[in-house]
């Protein structure tokens, strides 16, 4: 008798115990599958966004401004910068003035860095260094500006034509010379562009020269960090191409790209930046755009299908992006993963996957896009108002 009840008993609790493995196992299927459905809803609510088309647009909020017919209009940071050869004028994201500063320039240089601006007159021997909240200084060069280039910091380069001598000066928002270099062109050739890294560590220079009746050119980095205190002129790295090279940028402090007749090369590094990727090409390129991931190519369609063809290149050489359009283009901006394409009143959208979330004509001149937080929502500024903008 005993020995049944004891036997009854583990099979009491062999069976209380199978119950909660069952029960355990039913509850985490039950998890698992309210899991699944949520990432199922998730990626196709994903899908269905990324996919969405709009049609039309409607203006949520206006605001009036009033700005001289012949100013120009560019983005600084989450802001609105007008100028013109008689000052600037610096307005938030509603279009409310923020601040104003008078000058005057025969033809003005103007480099832009995230939300910090300089100002110089070609030829000139005075620069003005301003933010979103307002001047930080005014700079007078000993010689004449051939091209600028600024730092989030507020640290600006200055190309500076001496004769036979070109000098790179150092300044720091308050005019102080913070490092001098002296190029010749027997030695490295003439300056045609300059960029700094945002937090102004490094400087990216195209220098362009002769070699025995071809044209050649040459994009050298400085480093004016403590790295770059240990080399001759602060000098780090270079590179040589065949070709022109009209353009260098930094995308972001550790990433660069220069855009030469035949190529699109990119750098890495934030000390002693090297040659990462080179893209050869084969069109001229008409407009070259970019934002701290993606650098974005215009040229003419050659298939003959569109007038134009936008290429979207990320630091690796990887293309995302080969769209063909037809209007008569301004601007492009990259925000996201969306190219925003936009002429004096037309406006398309792409996102990288090749879909045209939008496109159409506006009641009014376009002046200025500003991509807002959402592919369907975006600021448009005008020389009469500035205009939020949500599509439909």
């Amino acid at each position: 008798m005993f020995g049944k009840k004891e036997a009854s008993e583990g099979l009491k609790r062999e069976h209380y115990s199978d119950k909660i493995v069952k029960y355990r196992l039913h509850r985490l299927y039950q998890g698992s599958l309210v899991f699944v459905v949520i990432v199922a809803v998730a990626a196709a609510l994903w899908i269905s966004q990324k996919n969405r088309v709009y049609t039309e647009y409607v203006v949520t909020e206006s605001n009036a401004r009033d700005v001289a017919a012949n100013a120009k209009t560019i983005v600084l940071g989450d802001h609105i910068l007008t100028y013109s050869n008689d000052g600037a004028s610096c307005f938030d994201i509603k279009g409310k003035p923020v601040w104003n500063e008078t000058f005057e320039m025969q033809d003005p240089v103007v480099t832009v860095c995230n939300s910090t601006v300089a100002f110089g007159d070609y030829n000139g021997r005075k620069i003005y260094v301003m933010n979103t909240q307002g001047i930080l200084g005014e700079i007078a060069t000993n010689m004449p500006i051939r091209a600028l280039a600024v730092a989030q910091t507020g640290v600006v380069a200055a190309v500076l034509d001496d004769s036979d001598v070109t000098w790179i000066y150092l300044y720091n928002s308050k005019g102080e010379v913070a490092v001098r270099i002296k190029t010749t062109m027997s030695q490295f050739g003439y300056p045609i562009d300059i960029s700094l890294s945002p937090n102004n560590n490094l400087a990216m220079i195209s220098f362009l020269a002769e070699d025995e009746g071809t044209v050649k050119s040459s994009v050298a980095f400085y480093n004016f960090g403590e790295v770059g205190q240990n080399e001759v002129d602060n000098y780090m790295s270079g590179y040589d191409y065949p070709a022109v090279v009209p353009h260098v940028c930094f995308m972001t402090s550790e990433l660069a790209y220069a855009m030469a007749d035949d190529r699109l090369a990119f750098y890495e590094g934030a000390q002693k930046p090297v040659s990462k990727f080179e893209v050869l090409l084969e069109d001229e390129v008409r407009s070259v755009y970019h934002n701290d991931t993606y650098v974005a190519l215009v040229t003419y369609d050659t298939t003959g299908n569109h007038k134009y063809m936008i290429t979207v290149y990320d630091s690796n050489g990887e293309k995302h992006l080969s769209q063909g359009f037809d209007l008569e283009y301004r601007n492009v901006i990259i925000k996201g993963e969306n190219v925003y394409i936009y002429g004096e009143t037309e406006c398309s959208i792409y996102n990288l996957s090749g879909v045209e979330k939008y496109h159409g004509i506006m009641n009014t001149s376009i002046s200025l896009l500003i991509p807002g937080d959402s592919v369907g929502r975006f600021t448009l500024v005008n020389q009469e108002s500035v205009d939020t903008v949500e599509l439909k």
